[in-house]
């Protein structure tokens, strides 16, 4: 099976995190993200995939303030294999979800290790490690 690369998003919208709940198989709340296209022959960038697939997802337009890191742990994703790179920031305009594959919603930080079951993937260890950063 082939590796894809991907982008995930950390943003805060409203002072809440902006997560989606997917519709399909993996079912569970997520971080806005995902495949990066091939675009005239060349990978598209972490930078492009992120703002693209968060607007996707989200109908929110992404201002990217960092970089997370690469997360690349065999069996991360029940799909097959997957590097994704995290990148965070803030969300401005109007949430629409993506009919029939996600569902957008805001969640305040103190929710987060709450619903820790709920997340696909590792984006609970994810949005850890982006709260350990940011104090």
């Amino acid at each position: 099976m082939k590796t894809e690369y991907c982008a995930d998003v950390i943003a805060m919208f409203q002072n809440r995190l902006v997560l989606v709940e997917r519709l399909k198989f993996p079912e569970g709340y997520a971080l806005p993200g995902g495949r990066r296209d091939q675009i005239g022959g060349k990978l598209e960038t972490v930078r492009d995939c992120a703002i693209r697939e968060f607007c996707e997802e989200t109908g929110l337009t992404l201002v990217i303030e960092g970089g997370l890191g690469t997360y690349d742990a065999p069996g991360r994703d029940p799909r097959g294999p997957k590097i994704s790179t995290v990148v965070y920031g803030r969300a401005e305009g109007t949430m629409r979800d993506e009919i029939g594959k996600t569902r957008v919603f805001l969640m305040d930080l103190c929710d987060v290790s709450k619903n820790e079951y709920k997340f696909v993937f590792d984006h609970y260890q994810i949005i850890g490690d982006w709260l350990r950063i940011r104090k």
